[in-house]
């Protein structure tokens, strides 16, 4: 028995269910067929037999046919199954009890024995044994053999419920972790490519999700060059973040992308009206519980002027040498509160050498272990000491963040731009 129980105890995949339970009465009787019924949201009084075994034929069926149930197996009526509902220990049944029974698994038996199994505190299931020695010959052994085989029984298909749950579960995790993988990919198609260069600039950027997807997005773009005045190309781009996390970020991330690619970037195009733009489309015919904060900007290469408009974003900075400037005069709503917001932009003049710093709001709010915020104090130090080369200053500010939360990662998506005026 010992041997038998240690067996039943492994991590392991059962193939083939029923011949598990076959092996199990064998160790108790020698001559026997065995047949698995079950009444699992079946209407009253109904029952389907999912599978028989004995010695000469034992058929693999999953272990979700056989407690479940299956349309490949015919459903049989008979109303004595209700009674066995509430009966908790094994007992004997004849064909006077159950003609339907034996009419359909057996007839070269008289009696059977009936042990029920317990799966969630219910009774819906039962390992049904035609002892053919019990047939022959009436003992008092195998009346005392139902309640060890009723235990071994019992713990068996505890055992491979619980494998065929995990193996069901380990199917999710799997498919899961594919479609959040392909989610994944498809949120880093929109980003800038890791080679983008901007005649008159050197860029860098970091983006990395906290859970596979996120709803963080950023783009960079040329926007043409001024007529007449320089071959320098005037350039812009956005940086936004959608309320939380996941695949459902990364949708409306995506949401966020395809508006902006059919706003017309004309001659009369600012950052304000390509956030009304978006705000105006963003909206659709039911409210979807999601907003974005985000800030765009452009800039003109013969002025040096950026124009800039923050829709409830964290206020960008401008490090020159070792200060560093906020530049926070344009403050409005985020994306997808009011449909019919208006936003204004504010212009500041860049210098050559000015890095323009942008940012998620995970910056401000990664948290230390003693629960304070690493704020727009911390991220000012940060900045005026960093490196004055773009990737650096990126890759310090990551670092410092880190640092501060005492943890490997960030508990929020993270995207950082640093763009240097040449």
């Amino acid at each position: 028995m010992i041997p038998l129980l240690v067996n039943l105890s492994k991590d392991a995949t059962y193939d083939n269910p029923l011949s598990v339970l076959y092996e199990v009465v064998k160790t108790e009787i020698n001559h026997f067929k065995i047949a698995m019924i079950t009444s699992y949201k079946l209407p009253r009084g109904c029952f389907q037999i999912t599978g028989s075994c004995d010695d000469n034929q034992c058929p693999i069926y999953t272990a979700e046919e056989m407690l479940k149930g299956s349309p490949k197996f015919s459903k049989i009526e008979g109303a004595f199954i209700e009674d066995w509902k509430l009966q908790s220990s094994p007992f004997s049944v004849t064909q006077n009890n159950c003609p339907e029974l034996f009419e359909v698994e057996s007839k070269a038996f008289d009696v059977a024995q009936v042990i029920p199994i317990w799966i969630k505190g219910t009774i819906e299931r039962w390992v049904i044994i035609f002892d053919q020695q019990r047939q022959t010959n009436q003992d008092n052994k195998a009346e005392r053999d139902l309640t060890k085989l009723s235990l071994l029984l019992n713990y068996a298909l505890t055992n491979i419920l619980r494998s065929e749950q995990k193996r069901q579960l380990d199917y999710a995790r799997s498919w899961i972790d594919e479609e959040l993988h392909e989610i994944s990919r498809l949120q880093s198609l929109l980003l800038p490519r890791k080679d983008l260069k901007i005649e008159g600039t050197e860029i860098a950027f970091t983006f990395k999700s906290y859970k596979e997807a996120g709803g963080d997005y950023l783009d960079l773009f040329p926007l043409g060059q001024d007529q007449n005045t320089t071959n320098r190309p005037n350039w812009g781009g956005i940086i936004a973040d959608v309320t939380g996390h996941g695949p459902s970020a990364t949708v409306e991330a995506a949401m966020v992308d395809a508006i902006l690619r059919t706003f017309p970037t004309d001659q009369e195009a600012t950052p304000a009206k390509a956030a009304t733009y978006l705000n105006k489309h963003f909206f659709t015919r039911r409210d979807r519980g999601k907003f974005v904060t985000a800030m765009l900007f452009s800039y003109k290469s013969d002025s040096g002027i950026l124009k800039y408009v923050s829709a409830g974003h964290p206020n960008a900075y401008v490090k020159r040498g070792e200060q560093v400037i906020v530049l926070d005069e344009s403050k409005g709503i985020p994306i997808g509160v009011l449909q019919d917001y208006q936003w204004q932009f504010k212009e500041f003049k860049l210098e050559p050498q000015d890095i323009l710093f942008i940012y998620t709001d995970v910056v401000l709010e990664t948290r230390s272990l003693k629960g304070e915020d690493f704020g727009e104090q911390r991220l000012v130090e940060t900045l005026r000491s960093a490196s004055d080369n773009p990737q650096q200053l990126v890759e310090e500010v990551e670092q410092a963040l880190l640092t501060f939360n005492g943890l490997n990662e960030l508990q929020d998506d993270l995207t950082l731009s640093a763009i240097k005026i040449l």
